[in-house]
């Protein structure tokens, strides 16, 4: 996924990948162990989905960040979100470069990744504000998600474009702080859902 990532699907030959795995290059080894090119990125990317239950294992698990006010909630779970976009580099470049010549692959990212991490953010969300008090304003907690993946994906991607820096210089820490202060107003305060207006 490396060379993939790197310098794109079609730049990568299959001789390339015969000496990154450490076959003669140009031998056809490559061929003992796959069926062909597509069928390598189609591991590649299958590995990638498995690699990624870890960030959904942390924003499901219930007792982990239980003991933080909400914003520090979002700020954990943002920068964890953060860390999974650079391990998933490689795939990223692809889905962004590559992928739309394999609209099936396209899609198998779409439910295999995007998909399971969305829903696992939007019904962490739900559960944050369980406690909605009566009288405030519903909140469309899947956009909101919606919303924080884009802020978050879209600051990876721009940072990785200039190479390591984003190109407005907002630190990482001012980014991940400025969208948890954000979305944590979205959060019922507490004792609201108790409060009664006076008669």
């Amino acid at each position: 996924m490396d060379l993939f990532g790197r310098q794109g699907y079609q730049a990568t030959s299959v001789a390339q990948l015969e000496a990154a795995a450490g076959l003669s290059a140009g031998a056809g080894g490559l061929y003992r162990h796959f069926p062909s090119k597509r069928a390598v990125l189609e591991e590649g990317l299958r590995r990638q989905a498995a690699a990624g239950r870890g960030l959904i294992a942390f924003i499901e698990d219930p007792g982990l960040l239980s003991n933080l006010p909400p914003r520090e909630r979002l700020l954990a779970v943002a920068r964890a979100g953060l860390r999974r976009l650079e391990e998933e580099r490689d795939l990223n470049r692809l889905l962004l470069r590559d992928l739309s010549v394999f609209p099936d692959l396209l899609e198998q990212v779409k439910n295999s990744e995007l998909r399971r991490v969305f829903d696992a953010v939007a019904g962490w969300l739900r559960g944050q504000a369980a406690e909605q008090a009566a009288g405030q304003p519903e909140v469309d907690w899947d956009a909101v998600a919606a919303v924080l993946m884009a802020a978050v994906s879209h600051y990876w991607i721009m940072r990785d474009v200039y190479s390591g820096v984003h190109p407005h210089g907002i630190s990482e820490d001012r980014f991940l702080a400025a969208a948890a202060d954000l979305a944590s107003r979205l959060f019922p305060s507490p004792g609201a859902a108790t409060s009664r207006p006076a008669s």
